[in-house]
C-alpha cells in the first residue's frame, strides 16, 4: 500500500554548515527532581534572549549546553527561581554538517533547522502566533459563526524524511475566537468568572495570546507604564510603540477602557486594555463546544490545504549563502497494515480476522460490529463472567420523585442485556435532598454525604447522579472528583458519576386515564438508548471489573505497564495475558511532569509483585508505555524495580526492559493519506488510511494508525507517535503491541479507539482521581448555609 504523508523533503542541505560550542552547566543539584526541568528553563531562556537555536547535548550522562556560534556570547550565569546556573565554556566545538550519516547529531540538526524555518515567519504581516513555538494563524478569520470567528492556521516541525535527511512535517490548525472584545467596562465580578481564560490580545499589528490574571483599578488612560526612562499611560504607551501608521484599534481606543493583568514567561506582570482582548473559545467553553464540530477537516481538504501552505510560506529559506528548498511533493512510504488481533469473549468464543480476505476494509468493519454483537450474544458475552457485588444508585430527590423509578428500570434492563451473567443488576436506591435552589459543589456534596451516611451502606459499588454546576472552562469537576475520592475511603464504595442533563431531556410525562407514567420522548429514543448502554458499560460494568473481551494471541511483551501523570497524581496500569490480568495503582507526586526514581521503583515493584501468582511463567519482556516523555530518573527507577523483582523470583533472571514514549499530541503530527492517483499523477480520491497502518521513520521511532478506515470519524485520523527510549525490542514489535492493545475498545466496542488500553485505563483513572476539590467549600460553605437556615 502506497501512503502519502505530510512530510516534505528539504533540499540543499548538503551545502549547509554550522558550529556549536559546548558549555558545562554547573551550580545545579543533579539529583534534584527539578534538575532536568531547570536545564530546559535555561534552554528556553537563552533561546529567547539570544534569539538562537540553543539546545542540550548529553555526553556520558552529563548535560552540556550547546550554543551556536554567530549569535553572540553566552552569559556566564543564568538566574533561575531559587538558584543560579553557571555556564563554563569547555572549549569544545561541534562542526555540524547536514549531509553526513551521523545520527547522534540529528537532534542538533533538527533544532537548528527548526529555528531557521521559524525565523522566516517571525513578524509576518499576515500571520499571528499565540506564543513562541505555537502554530501560525492568519489575521483574517476564515468564517464567522454568530459571535465566534474561525481562524485558519498551520504548524510545522523538522523531522527525518523517509527518503533520507530531513523534511518539514506541516499540519493545519484552527482556532475559535470571540468576534467581539471584552467589555470596556468589565467588572471585577465578570473578570472573576473569566479568570484563567485565554484571550487573543490584538496589540496593534502584533497579536498573541494571554491568560486573564486580574483587573486593574485604573483605566487605560491612567495606568502608568515605564517608557524610555519616564512614565506614560498604557494608552500612550500603545500609541508610542505601535509604529506608523497607528492601527485604528489603538488610535480609537477609549482612555476609559478597563485594563486586565496578565503574565508571560517571566515574573513581570503586564497589562492590556479589555477593548483589545478577544476570548479564545476552546472546546472547554460553552461557545467553543457549540461550534467545535465545525472545526475538523476531512483528509482531502487537509491534503490540499497543506500543499498550498508549503508553496506559499515554506518553499525556500536563505541561511547565509545557502538556499534551502522544500519539495512540493509529499513524502511517500510503503505501508502494510497490522491486522486486528484475535479476541476472546466469554464461553471461549473467538473473534478472528481472515488474513487471506482481499477486502480488508469490509472485514475490519465487520470486526468492529462483531465486538458489540458478541457481547450481547448468550453464547459468548463478556470474558469476565461473575456476579455483580452489592450495587447502589444515588439519585437527587427531584429525579426520584418524577422519573427516577423509570430510569432505574431502564438502566437495569440495559445492564442485564449486556451482562446477564451478573445475576441481575438491582441497585439499592439512595435519595439525597436537592430541592434547595443552590446546587453548587458544596451543597450537593454535603447532601449526598448525609444521605449515604443515613443509609448505612455496605461494601460495594455506587453510581451517583448529580446536577451540573457553574464552573470555569478547563476547571475540574470538583463534585465528580469528590465522589470518586471520598466514597472508597469513607463508605467502602467504588463510585462513578453521571449527570442529570440527559435524563431531564429524555423523559416526558404521559397520562393514561387516571395514571401518569414517564416515557422516553420519541425524538430522544435512539440517543437515550445509546446513552443507557454507555452508562451500563462504562459506569457500571467496567467499574465493577467486568472486562468485555481480551486478546487471544500473546503480545510481544509479557507484561505491559502504562504510566501517566496528571495534577500531581501518577497512574500505573499493569496488563498481562492480553488483558486477562489487569491491576491499577495510583500515587501522589510532588512533581507535575516527572516522577522520582524511588517512586517509580516502589510502585512498579509493588504492582508486578501483587500479580506474580497470576503469571503462567516468570515474565521476561517488560514493556513500559509512558504517556509523553520518559525522564532519566524514571528509567533508573524502572531498572531498579526489575532488578529487585528478578532477585525476589518474580521476573525471569534474564529480564528485558523496553520503554516507549507514546505521544498523543505533537506540535505538528505526522499524517497519513491513502491517495489514489491516475497515471498522470492527478488525484482521484484521498481518504484516511486503514486502521493498523504503520511506518517506521527512524531506528527508534514510528507511527501507527489506531483510527482510520473503515471507521467513520470526523476529520483526519492522527497516528500515534511511538519512540523507543530504552531497550532493544524492535520498533515494529512496539508498534504492533500498541495497536493490538488499542483494539481492546472496551468503552465503545463497535468503533476504533485511539489509545492503547495501557494508557486508556490510566486516563480513565486520572480523569476524576487526579482532579482537585475544595475541602473548604464542603466544610465552611455548608456551615454558612446551616447558620442562615437557623436565622
Amino acid at each position: 500500500m502506497s501512503i502519502e504523508t505530510n512530510c516534505f523533503r528539504i533540499e540543499g542541505l548538503e551545502a549547509l554548515r554550522t558550529t556549536y560550542r559546548l558549555y558545562r552547566i554547573a551550580g545545579l543539584h543533579r539529583d534534584s527532581p527539578e534538575y532536568h526541568a531547570n536545564v530546559q528553563r535555561i534552554v528556553r531562556k537563552l533561546s529567547f534572549e539570544m534569539r538562537a537555536p540553543v539546545t542540550t547535548r548529553t555526553l556520558e550522562g552529563e548535560n552540556f549546553l550547546a550554543v551556536p556560534v554567530g549569535y553572540g556570547s553566552s552569559p556566564a550565569q543564568v538566574h533561575l527561581v531559587g538558584s543560579v546556573a553557571l555556564l563554563r565554556d569547555t572549549g569544545n566545538k561541534i562542526e555540524l554538517d547536514f549531509n553526513s550519516n551521523s545520527p547522534e547529531f540529528d537532534a542538533l540538526r533538527i533544532r537548528y533547522l527548526q529555528f531557521v524555518f521559524q525565523g522566516r515567519l517571525w513578524n509576518h504581516a499576515q500571520l499571528w502566533q499565540p506564543s513562541a513555538g505555537k502554530p501560525y494563524f492568519f489575521k483574517r478569520p476564515e468564517r464567522r459563526f454568530g459571535e465566534t470567528d474561525l481562524y485558519e492556521g498551520f504548524t510545522f516541525r523538522v523531522a527525518p524524511h523517509s527518503e533520507g535527511r530531513f523534511g518539514l512535517i506541516v499540519d493545519l490548525r484552527r482556532k475559535l475566537v470571540s468576534s467581539s472584545p471584552l467589555p470596556e467596562s468589565l467588572s471585577r465580578q465578570q473578570l472573576n468568572s473569566l479568570r484563567g481564560r485565554s484571550c487573543l490580545y490584538k496589540m496593534g499589528n502584533r497579536w498573541y495570546e494571554i491568560s486573564l490574571d486580574g483587573l486593574a483599578d485604573v483605566k487605560a488612560g491612567e495606568l502608568p507604564i515605564p517608557l524610555n526612562g519616564t512614565t506614560v499611560s498604557l494608552l500612550d504607551y500603545l500609541k508610542s510603540t505601535s509604529g506608523k501608521p497607528i492601527p485604528s484599534s489603538i488610535a480609537n481606543l477609549s482612555p476609559d477602557s478597563a485594563v486586565i493583568y496578565y503574565r508571560t514567561n517571566g515574573p513581570e506582570q503586564k497589562s492590556a486594555p479589555t477593548a483589545l482582548c478577544y476570548l479564545v473559545q476552546d472546546t472547554h467553553s460553552q461557545e467553543g463546544a457549540r461550534h467545535h464540530h465545525k472545526t475538523p477537516m476531512n483528509p482531502q481538504e487537509r491534503h490540499r490545504q497543506i500543499a498550498r501552505l508549503v508553496r506559499r510560506f515554506l518553499k525556500e529559506v536563505r541561511v547565509g549563502n545557502t538556499t534551502l528548498m522544500v519539495s512540493e511533493r509529499p513524502g511517500r512510504v510503503r505501508a502494510n497494515p497490522f491486522l486486528p488481533p484475535s479476541l476472546r469473549f466469554g464461553n471461549d468464543a473467538i473473534l478472528a480476522i481472515d488474513g487471506d480476505n482481499q477486502d480488508d476494509c469490509a472485514v475490519i468493519k465487520d470486526y468492529g460490529k462483531s465486538r458489540l454483537t458478541l457481547l450481547k450474544d448468550n453464547k459468548a458475552g463478556f470474558y469476565e463472567q461473575s456476579r455483580l457485588n452489592r450495587q447502589y444508585l444515588v439519585l437527587p430527590q427531584s429525579v426520584w420523585n418524577n422519573f427516577g423509578t423509570q430510569f432505574r428500570e431502564d438502566l437495569m434492563k440495559a445492564v442485564d442485556e449486556l451482562y446477564p451473567a451478573g445475576g441481575g443488576y438491582d441497585p439499592e436506591i439512595i435519595v439525597y435532598d436537592d430541592f434547595d435552589d443552590r446546587r453548587g459543589f458544596g451543597e450537593q456534596s454535603r447532601a449526598i454525604e448525609r444521605a449515604v451516611e443515613d443509609h448505612r451502606v455496605n461494601l460495594g459499588h455506587a453510581l451517583v447522579m448529580v446536577h451540573r454546576y457553574d464552573r470555569r472552562p478547563r476547571s475540574a469537576d470538583q463534585l465528580a472528583a469528590w465522589t470518586v475520592k471520598r466514597f472508597p475511603s469513607q463508605f467502602d464504595l467504588k463510585a462513578d458519576v453521571i449527570h442529570t442533563d440527559m435524563v431531564n431531556k429524555a423523559y416526558t410525562r404521559k397520562k393514561q386515564g387516571n395514571k401518569t407514567r414517564y416515557v422516553v420522548r420519541h425524538s430522544e429514543r435512539g440517543r437515550f438508548s445509546g446513552y443507557l448502554r454507555n452508562v451500563a458499560l462504562n459506569k457500571v460494568l467496567l467499574i465493577n471489573g467486568k472486562w468485555p473481551f481480551v486478546l487471544d494471541a500473546p503480545l510481544h511483551a509479557d507484561v505491559v505497564i502504562g504510566i501517566d501523570i496528571k495534577n500531581n497524581t501518577a497512574a500505573f496500569t499493569l496488563i498481562a495475558g492480553g488483558g486477562k490480568v489487569i491491576r491499577f495503582s495510583m500515587s501522589p507526586s510532588r512533581q507535575k511532569e516527572q516522577l522520582l526514581k524511588a517512586q517509580v521503583e516502589k510502585y512498579v515493584y509493588e504492582i508486578i509483585r501483587a500479580e506474580a501468582l497470576s503469571f503462567k511463567q516468570r515474565p521476561k519482556q517488560i514493556v513500559v508505555h509512558r504517556d509523553g516523555r520518559i525522564w532519566p530518573a524514571e528509567v533508573e527507577g524502572l531498572k531498579g524495580a526489575c532488578k529487585q523483582l528478578a532477585n525476589d523470583g518474580h521476573l525471569d533472571t534474564d529480564w528485558r526492559l523496553t520503554v516507549v514514549e507514546i505521544s498523543k499530541s505533537a506540535p505538528a503530527p505526522l499524517r497519513m493519506f491513502d491517495v489514489k492517483r491516475q497515471g498522470d499523477g492527478q488525484v482521484l480520491e484521498i481518504e484516511n488510511p486503514m486502521v493498523g497502518t504503520w511506518v517506521q521513520t527512524a531506528p527508534d521511532e514510528g507511527f501507527v494508525c489506531t483510527t482510520g478506515q473503515p471507521f467513520s470519524i470526523p476529520g483526519t485520523s492522527q497516528p500515534l507517535h511511538i519512540r523507543r527510549a530504552e531497550g532493544d525490542m524492535s520498533i515494529e514489535q512496539c508498534l504492533s503491541d500498541v495497536y493490538s492493545l488499542s483494539c481492546l475498545t472496551w468503552t465503545r466496542p463497535e468503533v476504533a479507539t485511539r489509545l492503547p488500553l495501557s494508557l486508556k485505563l490510566c486516563d480513565r483513572n486520572l480523569f476524576d482521581e487526579a482532579a482537585e476539590y475544595d475541602h473548604d467549600a464542603i466544610e465552611f460553605e455548608n456551615s454558612q448555609i446551616q447558620r442562615e437556615g437557623a436565622k
